[in-house]
């Protein structure tokens, strides 16, 4: 499957709401529910979000759990910015769904549709003129002792960063099976293109078009300034090796900021391109009509 190819999702009659906390939220989940009760699509909704007073829609929807997600779902839509829709993409990642994002806030990069255009999004799902495309996820895997620890997906970025001491870290790097570097700095984030301008893009990293395959590798303040950022092939497999100094303490492993792990000397984490990308239905404007428009790249 190619990055950039459009494939049609068809007429949804079946719709997972995803909402951020918040009246904003809740008042467009309401609103959404509504519209889509009244054409005969079925609305389902997190059970942990259906457990704050006021939250629950008064149309008829269905409570669903993170492990139960029902395969009649035809499509997701999160309500939030773009950290609702990485949330959304967590709960379907072992399954082949499309997410709509609908931006509630001010600056989003993977929202197709902005707050005023919610009942054009609702009513593109439902007439079938909405397309996904397949944009790459890394999978995170955690070795101690050449045992597996622990394993995650990620559709933005992972990174090792200092814990609760603020101290330089020692992290051997490599690239497609090559010795790198030993990056001495407080961190390192490794992205994907769609996550080149979060993490990555406040470190200093290139931003990096979303149609690319590609690994961008972003040191934290590196205490030495020969140490810049790299972009990579996707098809290379990332090793990266906690290695010092002794007393540094844990580090932490974060993957899209949702998901963190705690890392002692020695451990190793590998990161290879997952084989099931994220479908994502993707915004009409690019990465650079954002900067241009939202960030003043314009002029």
């Amino acid at each position: 499957m190619r990055t950039g190819e459009r494939n049609p999702i068809g007429a949804a009659r079946s719709i997972l709401l995803y909402p951020r906390d918040g009246d904003d939220a809740r008042r467009a989940t309401h609103e959404a529910a509504a519209s889509l009760a009244a054409v005969g699509v079925r609305v389902a909704l997190p059970r942990d979000w259906l457990l704050t007073p006021g939250n629950p829609p008064p149309t008829p929807h269905t409570a669903i759990d993170f492990d139960d997600l029902q395969p009649t779902i035809d499509l997701v839509i999160a309500l939030g910015g773009d950290g609702t829709l990485l949330r959304a993409a967590r709960w379907i990642q072992e399954r082949d769904l499309a997410v709509l994002g609908v931006n509630l806030g001010n600056l989003g990069f993977l929202a197709a549709y902005g707050a005023t255009e919610l009942a054009e999004a609702l009513r593109a799902a439902t007439h079938g003129e909405l397309v996904w495309q397949p944009r790459m996820r890394m999978q995170v895997e955690v070795f101690r002792g050449g045992s597996l620890r622990a394993s995650q997906t990620g559709c933005n970025d992972t990174y090792v960063k200092h814990g609760e001491l603020p101290r330089m870290l020692h992290l051997r790097t490599s690239i497609g099976g090559s010795f790198a570097a030993v990056i001495r700095a407080d961190g390192l984030i490794v992205s994907t293109p769609m996550g080149s301008t979060a993490y990555n893009l406040a470190a200093g990293g290139p931003i990096v078009d979303s149609d690319t395959d590609t690994w961008t590798l972003t040191p934290i303040c590196p205490h030495t300034l020969t140490h810049r950022p790299v972009v990579t092939r996707s098809d290379h497999t990332l090793e990266i090796e906690f290695i010092g100094p002794e007393d540094a303490g844990a580090a932490t492993l974060s993957v899209d900021g949702q998901w963190s792990f705690p890392l002692l000397c020695g451990d190793r984490v590998v990161i290879t391109r997952s084989t099931r990308p994220l479908r994502l239905v993707p915004p009409v404007a690019t990465v650079f009509d954002v900067l241009a428009h939202k960030l003043g790249w314009g002029g």
